[in-house]
């Protein structure tokens, strides 16, 4: 990671570790649920989406509009061809908003309020957060891809949707264009206010939520201590980012709708 402020995220990322136990703790329900997804692991973690009120989405895999339901691994490999300019990056918008949205009804209204809001600048404002990701392409940097999306680095001087050379979209908010990122970006990690709560709750980090739990406007640098406190959290549990992610998201047990759209 390239983040000019990785070191200073990195150790503030360190005071809010978790204890032994509460690492222990992780490292079980990491096992429990890894053992549900089966060989393939995150890969396969399904959602259930209505095809029809999509409109037949093109771009996704044979399977996926005939079984109405589609796995973390198909949108990463989308986001793979995308990484590698095989495909349009709104062909990833569009699956990871599928995949973000799932049975939530009102996914398909946002995507179209974003495509009428960004235009013909769609495209390229998608493409310029990616070339902020790779500007060293043997580094990848997630942090520089979110603020590009943020539009700049501080919360109370983001440049207006649209504005280049950033890539604000509006209506586009961190808990999906992170989920943008996860699947196009090496380190990469989805931020929503579920993970958002979860990560307070075991680590008391300030600035994720409010008092009654919504979520705040994380800034690139927040994003950054995030990334960092789930690489160490997930060292800590024996256990891989992103399966700590998706544990954090829905521990094993949990009667949560997986498939509800997390923002």
């Amino acid at each position: 990671m390239a983040y000019e402020w990785d070191e200073q995220a990195s150790k503030e990322a360190a005071s809010y570790a978790v204890s032994r136990a509460g690492a222990d703790a992780l490292r079980g329900q990491c096992s429990v649920k890894a053992a549900g997804l089966g060989a393939d692991g995150v890969r396969s973690h399904p959602v259930s989406f209505p095809v029809a009120a999509w409109n037949g989405p093109g771009g996704l895999p044979e399977g996926v509009p005939r079984t109405g339901c589609i796995t973390r691994g198909d949108v990463l490999d989308i986001g793979q061809q995308v990484r590698d300019r095989g495909r349009p990056a709104t062909d990833l918008l569009v699956a990871s908003f599928i995949w973000g949205w799932g049975a939530a009804g009102y996914g398909p209204r946002r995507l179209g309020d974003i495509y009428a809001a960004a235009g013909i600048q769609l495209e390229s404002s998608l493409r310029r957060a990616l070339d902020a990701v790779n500007a060293n392409p043997a580094s990848p940097d997630p942090v520089a891809g979110y603020a590009s999306l943020y539009g700049g680095n501080d919360d109370h001087d983001r440049a207006a949707p649209g504005q280049e050379p950033w890539s604000r979209l509006r209506g586009y908010g961190s808990a999906f264009f992170t989920k943008f990122l996860y699947f196009s970006t090496p380190g990469a990690l989805i931020l929503d206010n579920r993970l958002a709560n979860a990560v307070h709750k075991l680590s008391r980090m300030p600035h994720l939520v409010t008092g009654n739990r919504q979520s705040l406007a994380w800034t690139p640098y927040r994003y950054a201590v995030y990334l960092r406190w789930m690489k160490q959290t997930a060292q800590a549990a024996g256990t891989q980012p992103e399966l700590l992610e998706l544990t954090l998201f829905q521990p094993p047990g949990e009667l949560a709708d997986e498939n509800g759209a997390a923002e």
